[in-house]
């Protein structure tokens, strides 16, 4: 393989942008936003996490074979995600009296 590694510009860039990304996640962490809070923490994990496979793991320039493995993942992830919420939105409220 004769690829060339990014340049020293596009690792500070990937760095700047995990060090923002880390900095809101804090200050959405310290943050008392209601059900903002929910939802604000795994977008941002999720951005991190994108900019990790996709710059440092180069995801976008690898084969088929890796492509499917995140596909699986991402698909695994999701119906895990789904099962837990129903089982969490569908249980009855046990009322003790």
């Amino acid at each position: 393989m004769s690829e060339r590694p990014p340049s020293f510009g596009a690792h500070v860039a990937a760095l700047a942008g995990l060090a923002i990304l880390l900095v809101a996640s804090i200050g959405i962490a310290r943050l008392h936003l209601g059900a903002f809070n929910v939802f604000a923490g795994p977008a941002i994990a999720a951005l991190k996490a994108s900019i990790v496979l996709f710059f440092f793991m180069r995801l976008r320039r690898s084969g088929p074979a890796s492509r499917f493995a995140l596909a699986f993942g991402v698909i695994w992830i999701a119906i895990m995600v789904a099962l837990t919420l129903g089982d969490v939105l569908l249980r009855t409220p046990v009322i003790v009296s």
